[in-house]
């Protein structure tokens, strides 16, 4: 549900963030990620749009910009060779992937691709951000990358969409992260976020911080002197004292350590603080206008992404003039012009009261439904159309956990879906009629357990946990978010 706000609201994308998450989503499952039959990659195209649409149809946004890193080195590399040098270069059908989805969204949704040649994605949306909350937007930045939550702001409605989770998280969705959300993963607020990070570090970008000062000991030190400048004019003054006088949480050996890496410690902070007033290139048209839905067809099309194909109409009310909020009626009268309907004419689709789908699932209760449900799965072998699945359970921890039902979809059908209690628990009267686990799981074990046959999962470590816990293997899974 939308949030209520007065102000029109901005939707600033990570272009590489979510590329990447796109990405090894659907090369985990050691498949190769998605690809057309003629074998161009899809993956990140497929998961980028997919994830751009859920979200612009979830908070019905007026304005959508996109930031990208470039290929040059930014001042931080600079600064400091060390900086990122330890990451390897992404393969070549990620940039060939990335090359046709950038395209898209160019040419056929109209949404602005903006980037900044020596700086990073991260300072194009920091400088975005601060540009639209002046001028009266709304600003919700999507990303996985915490180096972001330094630009939440509450007074100016700025925060970020937050798509991370733990081991065992079953959301789908982005959590929305204001500055009390930035302090409960922190520790801290975000006005401090930045010196957070120069005084421990941050390993996945080789920003050297303090040796041997962690973030416990690092908040410490904020909580009492406020930010980094004043950590080392404790310092100072405690020195000053004599080698046994503390103050501000600065004692002991923690004198040594700060001492000695004061220059890192600064270093750091450059490094890892976020500029919010770069100049840009070109100056992107925040407000959404119009999408090709001819070309956007032809596209996707092109690209056998047939399960977006069909939700052009979505791409429509959600990226055109508005947003999904004035063009909803778009999302479902559209009508997307194909090889295979081209020429043919269809009635206008029938008014509904409500847009909630009535979803028709087939619940597996006896053993003949149960072999007409694996003989559909078995023929599911299209990696661009995998089948989802999900297994219901009593617990988070997978060790602890008991199997309850499994879900499974394998299109967009009202009937295309089907669920089998396996533990649901009740009076005589109010559980349902429930075939035994063992023999469920070893009629679904040859698809479950089979690579040619594709899945897609949330979180698909949790449900391999819980299948390993019963003798089944997982494999095939081309999709894990």
């Amino acid at each position: 549900m939308p949030e209520a706000t007065a102000k029109p609201l901005l939707l600033l994308v990570d272009g590489h963030s979510l590329a990447f998450r796109s990405f090894y989503a659907f090369s985990k499952g050691g498949e190769g990620g998605l690809a057309t039959k003629d074998g161009r990659p899809t993956s990140v195209t497929y998961g980028f749009l997919k994830a751009l649409l859920d979200n612009g149809k979830a908070l019905k946004p007026q304005g959508v910009a996109i930031a990208f890193d470039t290929a040059e080195p930014t001042f931080r590399h600079k600064a400091d060779a060390n900086y990122k040098a330890h990451r390897d270069v992404a393969p070549e059908v990620f940039f060939q992937d990335l090359d046709q989805l950038q395209t898209i969204l160019r040419e056929q949704l109209d949404l602005p691709l903006c980037m900044a040649p020596g700086f990073e994605a991260d300072d194009v949306l920091g400088t975005l951000a601060n540009r639209a909350a002046n001028e009266g937007w709304s600003v919700r930045i999507l990303s996985g990358d915490r180096d972001l939550f330094q630009l939440v702001d509450d007074q100016r409605d700025i925060a970020v969409l937050y798509m991370g989770g733990g081991p065992y998280a079953k959301n789908s969705g982005p959590t929305l992260i204001r500055e009390e959300g930035v302090l409960g993963k922190l520790g801290v607020m975000p006005n401090k976020v930045v010196d957070l990070k120069a005084l421990t570090g941050d390993s996945s970008d080789n920003i050297p911080g303090v040796k041997g000062v962690g973030p416990k000991t690092a908040i410490n030190l904020l909580k009492e002197n406020n930010d980094l400048d004043a950590v080392y004019a404790t310092l100072e003054a405690v020195e000053a004292e004599g080698p046994k006088a503390s103050r501000g949480a600065i004692k002991g050996a923690l004198k040594g350590k700060l001492r000695t890496d004061k220059e890192n410690a600064y270093l750091s902070r450059k490094l890892a603080e976020i500029l919010v007033d770069i100049p840009l290139p070109q100056e992107p048209c925040l407000p959404l206008t119009a999408v090709d839905t001819d070309g956007l067809s032809a596209c996707l099309e092109d690209l056998e992404l047939n399960s977006l194909l069909r939700q052009v109409g979505g791409f429509v009310a959600a990226f055109s003039e508005g947003g999904y909020g004035a063009n909803t009626a778009a999302a479902t009268t559209a009508k997307v012009p194909t090889a295979a309907t081209a020429g043919t004419v269809e009635e206008p689709a029938a008014e509904t009261a409500s847009a909630t789908p009535a979803l028709k699932p087939q619940l597996i209760q006896d053993v003949s439904d149960l072999e007409k449900l694996v003989e559909r799965l078995m023929a599911c072998t299209d990696t661009a159309a995998p089948v989802a699945l999900d297994t219901e359970t009593t617990d988070l921890n997978p060790f602890r956990a008991e199997l309850v039902g499994v879900g499974v979809c394998w299109g967009e059908e009202l009937d295309a879906l089907a669920y089998i209690p396996l533990g649901h628990k009740g009076s005589e009267d109010s559980s349902p009629e429930q075939l035994p686990l063992e023999t469920v799981l070893t009629a679904l074990a040859p698809w479950l357990a089979s690579s040619n046959h594709p899945k897609a999962l949330q979180n698909a470590k949790y449900d391999r946990l819980i299948l390993l816990r019963h003798g089944v293997a997982l494999e095939g899974v081309v999709i894990d978010t």
